[in-house]
C-alpha cells in the first residue's frame, strides 16, 4: 500500500479529522481550499460516495484529537456568512479588503507534540525529530477561512484591510497543559526565576522552544500524556465573539500657524492644561469624523515643532496624522478640500495638500531630522541703538557650528546635553521705524534653539548673536518661514 495512504489510514484510525490528516501529509494551499477533491485525487477516499454516505460518516466521527474540532468544514463555511452580516463589520467602508487574526489555544501544540512522537515511532522514514511533522494548524485554518471570506465578501485578502479577529478557547486547556511541568520541571523553574517572564503558565514561543521531540525525554512524555492523544470530551474548541479592527490610515499635509498663543499639541504641565486648543486638536477635529474615529485617538507627528509664541508661515510644516481602526480607507479630493476649509475657518491654523500616505513614507517625518534645514525670521531688539557695524557682523554667509547646552526653558523636559548645531547663514536688516530693532533671517540645522542663538541663554549657547555683536540683544518675535522638506507632494495650488 502507498506509504501516504498508510499514514492517512492510521491517523484516521486514531480519530484525526480529514483536514488534520492532510496537514500531516503536507497538503498544499490549493488542497486545503477543497478537501474532498484533494483527498480524492490522492486516492485516500472514494470520490463517488453519495452525500448521504458522507454526512453519515461525518456524524459518527469523534472530536479530532489533533485540532479538537477546529476544522469543522460547515462551521468554517458559516463563519464567512456571519462576518458579512455582522453589524460591526458593516460599519467599515474599506476598499482594500480584509485580513485575519486567529487566536488558538496552546493546547493544540501539546496535541501536535503527542502525534509527532507517535508518527516518529510508526513512520520513521517519513518523519524526523528536527522539523514539525505537519502544516501548522493556524496556517491551514487561515487558508480555509481566507478562501471562504474572499468568496463571501467579494474582497481580496490584504494587509491593509479590515482585521477579522477570530478567537478560540478550550475549557480543559490548563488541565492538559499542567502535565508539562512534570515532563520538563526545569523549564518552569527557570520561568519562575526569570523576572522578565510573563505571568502566563507558558507562552507559545517557550513551548515551541522547549517542547519538541529533540528537547524532551520521549519515555517521560509518554508516562504523563497519551501518545497518540485522545479526546473523550463532547465539546472541543469554542469560538468566541468575532471582532473587527479597521486599518491604520496615515494622512499627511502641511500646516500654517498664525497665532502666537497656540501650542502645537495639547500643553499640559503637572496634569494641568495651560491653554485651550492646539494645532493638533484643530486639525484632528476636522479629519477624524470622516474616518469614524474619535479625534482623541489620532496620533500627530510633524517635522519639528515651533513654540507657542512662534508662527509657522510660508508653505507650512509637514505633518502626519495616524488614524487607528479607521472605518474608511479612502479620502476623496472633495472631502479633503472640505477638511482644509474647516481648519481654515479657525483663523489660527490652515492646512494644505491633505492626502493619504503609506506607513513607509513616515521616514520623511521621523528620520534624518537633523539633516534638514529650517528658515526663520526673527525680530530682535537691542539695548543700544542698532548700528551699521552690528548689522554687518550679523551678515554671515559662511556656515558656523555652535554648541547649545540644553536651554533653561526646556530643561524640565529635555536631557541636559551640549548639542552642536550648524548655522548656515545669517542676514540682518535694520528697522527704520525702531532704532533698537532689527530683522534677522536665519538658515540653520533642524533642532537649533533660535531664541538662545540670539540671546545666548546666559552663555549656554555660543557663539550667539550677543557674543558676535558684543551687545545685549533679545528676541521679540519669531516666525518659521520655510522647512527644507519637499514632502508631502503638492496636490492643490
Amino acid at each position: 500500500m502507498d506509504k501516504q495512504k498508510l499514514i492517512y489510514d492510521y491517523l484516521r484510525s486514531v480519530d484525526c479529522c480529514r483536514v488534520c490528516c492532510l496537514r500531516f501529509l503536507k497538503g498544499t494551499k490549493e488542497e486545503f481550499v477543497d478537501i474532498d477533491t484533494a483527498l480524492g485525487k490522492r486516492g485516500f477516499e472514494q470520490t463517488h460516495e453519495s452525500n448521504g454516505d458522507q454526512e453519515a460518516k461525518k456524524a459518527k466521527e469523534n472530536i479530532c484529537v489533533a485540532c479538537l474540532g477546529l476544522f469543522n468544514l460547515d462551521t468554517i463555511e458559516s463563519l464567512a456568512s456571519e462576518v458579512k452580516n455582522h453589524a460591526s463589520y458593516q460599519q467599515y467602508q474599506c476598499k482594500a479588503g480584509f485580513l485575519t487574526s486567529i487566536s488558538l489555544p496552546i493546547v493544540l501544540h501539546l496535541r501536535q507534540l503527542a502525534l509527532w512522537f507517535d508518527v516518529l515511532d510508526r513512520f520513521p522514514e517519513t518523519f524526523n525529530s528536527g522539523a514539525p511533522p505537519d502544516i501548522a494548524v493556524k496556517d491551514a485554518l487561515k487558508t480555509m477561512i481566507i478562501h471562504q471570506l474572499e468568496q463571501k465578501l467579494e474582497k481580496p485578502f490584504s494587509v491593509d484591510g479590515v482585521m477579522v479577529n477570530v478567537p478560540f478557547t478550550y475549557a480543559n486547556e490548563q488541565q492538559e497543559l499542567n502535565i508539562l511541568e512534570q515532563i520538563s520541571p526545569g523549564v518552569f523553574a527557570n520561568r519562575k526565576a526569570n523576572k522578565h517572564t510573563k505571568n502566563e503558565f507558558i507562552s507559545r514561543n517557550a513551548f515551541e522552544k522547549h517542547f519538541t521531540p529533540a528537547a524532551i525525554n520521549a519515555e517521560r512524555f509518554r508516562k504523563h500524556y497519551s501518545v497518540p492523544p485522545v479526546s473523550t470530551e463532547q465539546v472541543g474548541l469554542v469560538r468566541g465573539e468575532l471582532s473587527f479592527t479597521g486599518p491604520t490610515i496615515f494622512i499627511a499635509g502641511r500646516y500654517n500657524k498664525f497665532s502666537r498663543t497656540l501650542s502645537q499639541t495639547p500643553w499640559m504641565i503637572d496634569g494641568k492644561r495651560m491653554m485651550e486648543g492646539s494645532v493638533q486638536e484643530t486639525i484632528a477635529a476636522a479629519i477624524a469624523p470622516h474616518f469614524g474615529v474619535s479625534d482623541e485617538l489620532l496620533i500627530f507627528s510633524s517635522s519639528g515643532r515651533e513654540d507657542v509664541d512662534v508662527r509657522c508661515l510660508g508653505e507650512g510644516r509637514p505633518f502626519v496624522l495616524e488614524i487607528p481602526d479607521a472605518k474608511q480607507d479612502q479620502l476623496p479630493e472633495e472631502i479633503a478640500v472640505e477638511m482644509e476649509q474647516q481648519v481654515g475657518n479657525s483663523k489660527q491654523v490652515a492646512i494644505r495638500d491633505l492626502q493619504l500616505v503609506k506607513r513607509e513614507d513616515l521616514v520623511h517625518i521621523r528620520g534624518t531630522e537633523d539633516e534638514k534645514r529650517k528658515f526663520y525670521r526673527a525680530l530682535c531688539v537691542t539695548t543700544e541703538p542698532v548700528t551699521e557695524e552690528m548689522v554687518r557682523k550679523l551678515r554671515i554667509n559662511e556656515p558656523f557650528v555652535m554648541q547649545q547646552v540644553t536651554p533653561l526653558r526646556v530643561l524640565h523636559r529635555r536631557t541636559l546635553l551640549a548639542r552642536p548645531r550648524t548655522v548656515y547663514s545669517v542676514r540682518a536688516f535694520a528697522c527704520r521705524e525702531n532704532p533698537h530693532a532689527m530683522v534677522v533671517d536665519i538658515v540653520s540645522q533642524a533642532g537649533t534653539y533660535i531664541k538662545e542663538l540670539v540671546h545666548s541663554d546666559f552663555g549656554r549657547t555660543g557663539p550667539s548673536f550677543r557674543s558676535i555683536i558684543g551687545k545685549a540683544i533679545d528676541i521679540h518675535a519669531l516666525d518659521v518661514m520655510a522647512i527644507d522638506l519637499d514632502w508631502p507632494k503638492k496636490i492643490r495650488r
